[in-house]
């Protein structure tokens, strides 16, 4: 279902959102020959990324204004904590331990990011948090579908992780947490909607360089 709310402010994103849904790192992951080492670095640091993820929606919960957002809320942390399990299996598939993920040191790109995110939550409201972590929602949403249906290449090392973020269950819960966020911001005046703008293009901005941390390594 087409949310014009989102498609717009994607557009006024842009070149960010290209530069983050096309990435290197994600072309790469498409025609399955991105080297092994950036793909466990960006696991072990995706790690984190969705600990302190969890931890914003956790706030968002803390946010709510009602027990509807709450239910919302509640059904997108169970996704979460799904995707969270897959990613520790993903990890043990890449010889990456528990342990290993435990003693992680974290990367600047994602400190940065993710303080970016609680900070969006602590100082503004719902729609403000929902706004920062939105691009890694809608983005992992479309870049899944888009590779899973050009189909690069066979026997892809990474079409697991693709197969993921295609999947019907991830795309639906997508779908609803863009409902959700227009919602939030369906009664917002003109300098708000402003705001809530600078904060998905920062987080855009936020994702790109993630992925290039990747490929930096």
């Amino acid at each position: 279902m087409k949310n014009d709310f989102i498609q717009t402010i994607i557009q006024q994103t842009q070149p960010h959102w290209h530069h983050y849904v096309e990435h290197n790192f994600v072309q790469q992951l498409g025609q399955g020959t991105l080297p092994l080492s950036s793909f466990q670095y960006y696991l072990k640091q995706d790690y984190l990324y969705l600990f302190h993820y969890n931890r914003a929606l956790a706030l968002a919960m803390f946010k709510a204004e009602n027990f509807e957002q709450m239910r919302d809320i509640h059904q997108a942390m169970t996704v979460l904590l799904q995707e969270i399990q897959l990613h520790i299996d993903f990890c043990q598939d890449w010889g990456i331990s528990q342990q290993d993920l435990l003693n992680i040191e974290e990367d600047p790109a994602c400190v940065a990011y993710t303080r970016y995110v609680l900070d969006c939550g602590i100082t503004g409201g719902l729609a403000e948090l929902y706004a920062a972590i939105a691009p890694c929602a809608i983005g992992y949403a479309e870049i899944g579908l888009r590779l899973s249906q050009q189909n690069l290449v066979s026997n892809n090392p990474y079409q697991k992780w693709i197969d993921s973020y295609a999947d019907e269950t991830f795309q639906t819960a997508v779908e609803k947490y863009k409902d959700f966020l227009t919602a939030l911001c369906q009664d917002l005046n003109a300098k708000q909607l402003a705001n809530i703008q600078h904060i998905f293009t920062t987080a855009t901005r936020m994702e790109v360089a993630f992925w290039q941390m990747g490929l930096d390594h």
